[in-house]
């Protein structure tokens, strides 16, 4: 069927599917963290290597994210935002079964290789938000949409933690299966949100090649600053995923209280994003915002660090809940930064742009962080991810990026 120009008049995004599809991305992230060292612990005996297999599984998932995002999100702006999200939703459930069947390192490096190749779906996501919301709204969507990611944080480890006394594959197989009926709902009832006359006018080869992407969304100066602050909070944000194995060594903690952790961070976005954002952004405005949450990352960090030390488990879900805090309204503000810094056929690229430089953070993050926990030690890791943090903090406050009610970015020379 043949679409006119007319067929997609600018209205409100179908905010609830939108939500709910954020939540299953988000909390087929967060399933796995309760189990996964338990589950990693029975194909790697050695404690230390548990920690670098890990980083590998966490690293794979973002590597191919890395190379499918900033495709999909120029798929996206050239075909359309719906099939990108449909076919998603389809990897993730195909991703959850492999790795639910298991039965070899290699099957479960499969499952997350096939979830990470489809996982532009958020970058289609926020490409529907901005095609559908006027721009001085989209700061207070896209923290709608990051408070059901922490609700998705918040069922995933319940979820994990709970069927895994089924067997550690059940919460896998319940996802798969969601995951399935999401996509049944968003075919009768997502309809296309970039109308023809809105989209990229060419889509060739170059495409298909990551870099390609990436490079033209650094052709805005503000934007390189924004995503150099974003990677730079990424790395040590993917050091989370080590929290399983820090409650577990330093405490002595089990699946069920691990999962308790991970509850709390989700608690902590909602929070944040979806009761405390709105006057945020009032009183701070899109980058005050965002330096804020770089601030609160380095204290959730130091106590992360101070853990070991002490021995407080209560310390462990402050610190948590400060970090977690921090990173919802960082990313809430950064979203609405970027999509301010370029026109509106460029949106897709910009956002799969900056969810490709993120997954290469969060490719290096996990390794290096697995290998330096394997070896030193949950201490000198988070000590290291307080002051990559605080670098980021330094590289927002210095770049004058504008507030996302201000004017576009123009491309620098």
């Amino acid at each position: 069927m043949t679409e006119t120009p007319t067929s997609l008049p600018r209205k409100r995004p179908p905010i609830v599917f939108l939500m709910f599809t954020a939540f299953l991305f988000s909390m087929g992230i967060s399933l796995v963290f309760p189990v996964l060292p338990f589950i990693v612990a029975k194909y790697v005996p050695d404690l230390h290597h548990q920690a670098v297999v890990i980083g590998w599984l966490s690293a794979i998932y973002a590597l191919l994210t890395f190379f499918s995002a900033p495709v999909l999100g120029a798929v996206s702006d050239q075909f359309g935002r719906r099939p990108v999200i449909m076919l998603s939703l389809l990897g993730s459930a195909i991703g959850y079964v492999i790795f639910g069947v298991g039965g070899s390192l290699a099957v479960l490096f499969l499952g997350r290789a096939i979830d990470g190749l489809t996982a532009g779906g958020l970058t289609a996501l926020f490409g529907y938000v901005a095609d559908t919301t006027p721009q001085e709204e989209r700061g207070k969507v896209y923290g709608q949409i990051g408070a059901t990611i922490g609700a998705g944080f918040i069922i995933g480890p319940a979820i994990g933690g709970l069927l895994s006394h089924l067997g550690l594959s059940a919460p896998f197989y319940a996802a798969a299966a969601v995951s399935v009926l999401n996509l049944l709902w968003g075919y009768f009832i997502l309809p296309e949100s970039l109308a023809p006359e809105r989209r990229s006018n060419h889509f060739d080869a170059a495409h298909l090649n990551p870099l390609v992407p990436l490079r033209s969304v650094l052709v805005y100066a503000p934007v390189r600053r924004l995503i150099a602050a974003s990677m730079l909070f990424i790395l040590p944000f993917s050091l989370m995923q080590m929290v399983s194995l820090l409650a577990r060594d330093s405490l002595g903690w089990g699946p069920g209280q691990v999962a308790t952790v991970f509850m709390v961070v989700g608690v902590a976005d909602i929070v944040a994003q979806g009761l405390l954002l709105p006057s945020l952004l009032k009183w701070l405005g899109d980058r005050g915002v965002a330096q804020l949450g770089l601030g609160m990352g380095v204290l959730g960090m130091i106590g992360l660090a101070l853990v070991p030390v002490t021995g407080w488990g209560v310390l462990l879900y402050l610190s948590v809940i400060v970090f977690a805090s921090g990173e919802g309204v960082f990313n809430a503000a950064l979203a609405a930064l970027l999509s301010a810094g370029v026109s509106e056929d460029e949106q897709g690229k910009v956002q799969g742009g900056a969810q490709g430089f993120g997954s290469l953070a969060q490719v290096a993050g996990p390794l290096a962080g697995g290998a330096l926990y394997g070896r030193f030690g949950g201490a000198p890791v988070f000590t290291g991810g307080a002051v990559v943090v605080a670098l980021a903090l330094a590289v927002l406050s210095s770049s004058g990026t504008p507030d996302a009610g201000g004017q576009r970015a123009t491309a620098a020379d």
